[in-house]
């Protein structure tokens, strides 16, 4: 029979195995700092942690905080995690996501206060398991719908991931009727979150990737030789078209110009470079 001193270290253990995702994930998003998702899901694995101190320190000493702040915790983690692959996956904040999100939180008070006031905290621990599985679910599918199919490891990793996460929550309170097998059952629920984690950290690798790949595709259209015009300097691409150069630099690659005038063109065509600097000046001033 599992004691409450087995989970307050079972939970310890828990709370040490995401701080170290956290920092993994707070790594990655230094070297990926144009991507959104990484933050949010450094933030969610660390208030998972804090929710696992939570309820390591009143697991044996005061039951209702135990149900309640680490229960706070944890589910501010899986949204935060959520909504970081809602923005990883293109997705912009509309207004729609605040009624969204207040009328989830008013569901979810309902339950915590019902599960706190009255004595059917089965039926409120299932249905804060049904919660849960409703947002795994849909970042899951989410993941699996919006994300490029290049992306192959990453997405399928972090998609169907949440998608078991889900399912297992589900299953969990039923679990839970077994008290000898919930050693391993609270290793699966940990689990599947190391899983989805990893998978949302390929999902950056793989994006990464794939830039990579395309900047150096862009980069082969300006090897080689390039047929130029010895006069007006415009080159002809394969279509025999002819591109004066910036046009056809700028359309390959990344580049961008700014036009100036080098020393030999300024002594050519004005002469006397104090005149036009000067001309210059009063031109940018008036």
């Amino acid at each position: 029979m599992i004691t409450l001193p087995f989970l307050s270290e079972s939970f310890m253990g828990f709370a040490a195995i995401f701080v170290c995702i956290g920092f993994a994930l707070l790594a990655l998003g230094q070297s990926a700092s144009n991507e959104v998702g990484p933050g949010y899901w450094t933030t969610g694995f660390f208030l998972n942690s804090a929710g696992f101190i939570s309820w390591a320190g009143t697991v044996t000493s005061r039951p209702w905080l135990f149900f309640s702040a680490g229960e706070v915790l944890h589910m501010l983690g899986f949204i935060t995690l959520v909504y970081g692959a809602y923005r990883f996956t293109g997705n912009v904040f509309q207004r729609r996501n605040i009624y969204v999100l207040i009328g989830f939180v008013v569901v979810w008070l309902g339950i915590m206060t019902m599960g706190l006031m009255t004595h059917h905290r089965p039926g409120s621990f299932f249905l804060l398991m049904v919660l849960r599985a409703v947002l795994f679910l849909w970042a899951g599918s989410m993941i699996l719908r919006n994300i490029s199919t290049k992306s192959v490891a990453g997405r399928r990793l972090a998609g169907w991931g949440l998608m078991a996460w889900g399912i297992y929550v589900l299953l969990f309170p039923f679990i839970w009727q077994w008290p000898w097998c919930l050693p391993l059952a609270f290793g699966f629920l940990v689990g599947f979150h190391v899983l989805a984690g990893m998978g949302m950290m390929i999902l950056v690798v793989d994006r990464m990737r794939i830039r990579a790949e395309t900047s150096e595709k862009h980069a082969r259209h300006l090897e080689g030789l390039l047929p130029i015009c010895s006069h007006c300097k415009k080159i002809r691409d394969k279509h025999d078209h002819w591109h004066r150069i910036e046009t056809y630099i700028r359309e390959r690659s990344d580049a961008e110009f700014s036009h100036g005038i080098c020393p030999d063109c300024l002594n050519k065509f004005y002469g006397d470079e104090d005149w036009f600097i000067e001309m210059k000046t009063k031109k940018e001033g008036g």
